[in-house]
């Protein structure tokens, strides 16, 4: 392959007939070596940006990896985050859950207690009612024994049959006083005494009312 200075440099071997001119030779030299120089700068400048397209390739590859790197780190911490996400969703659930389920265990609570509360009241209620039909049982007694309008007609008419007019004249009329506290004396017998007479509020705290409300209780409780 010919340089520059070898074109530059040549020389030919002149013929004796039909030789070619020299200046035309050297006019084709200088074309020659004009066209060469410049595929020398071309060359260079060619060198220079394939030089400058390597620099830029190797940076496009750094940036590259750090690209690759900064995704890969990125994910890293987007998987880190996710996962952290997740425990601590978790740990608002489990944490929802218990209260939920503490919610659910006072109210259950609250419901058997007030369940419990209503049955006993149900129980002293039901103890009341037979204490006081009890009273009313020993009233309607001593009112039955009570005379009434037909006793005392049929009493009248034995007396006046047993003692005639002429016999009743003979006993002098009985005072209204006394009268006054005869009546007096037969309410006395016949009304309740003071040991009949219950004090509810003392007969509702009885062994009985407690026993009656622990009975409804329990059977509440196995239902």
């Amino acid at each position: 392959m010919l340089t520059i200075d070898e074109v530059k440099n040549i020389s030919f071997r002149r013929a004796n007939l039909g030789g070619y001119r020299p200046e035309d030779v050297e006019s084709f030299i200088d074309e020659v070596v004009a066209t060469l120089e410049q595929n020398k700068k071309d060359k260079i400048e060619l060198v220079k940006k394939l030089d400058i397209l390597a620099k830029r390739i190797e940076e496009y590859r750094r940036d590259e990896e750090n690209v690759k790197g900064a995704l890969i780190n990125a994910q890293k911490v987007m998987d880190a985050a996710k996962k952290d996400a997740d425990v601590q969703a978790q740990e608002i659930i489990n944490q929802a859950k218990i209260q939920a389920q503490d919610i659910i265990v006072q109210a259950n609570s609250s419901v058997v207690e007030q369940k419990n509360s209503y049955l006993k009241l149900q129980a002293d209620a039901v103890v009341l009612r037979e204490q006081l039909l009890e009273i009313y049982k020993n009233h309607l007694a001593l009112i039955e024994e009570l005379p009434t309008v037909d006793d005392m007609n049929k009493k009248k008419d034995e007396l006046d049959e047993k003692y005639s007019s002429s016999d009743n004249a003979a006993y002098a009329p009985v005072a209204q006083a006394e009268v006054e506290q005869t009546v007096s004396e037969v309410t006395k017998e016949t009304a309740p005494q003071e040991k009949d007479v219950v004090d509810i509020t003392t007969e509702f705290s009885t062994d009985a009312v407690q026993k009656a409300a622990e009975e409804a209780v329990s059977g509440a409780s196995k239902e």
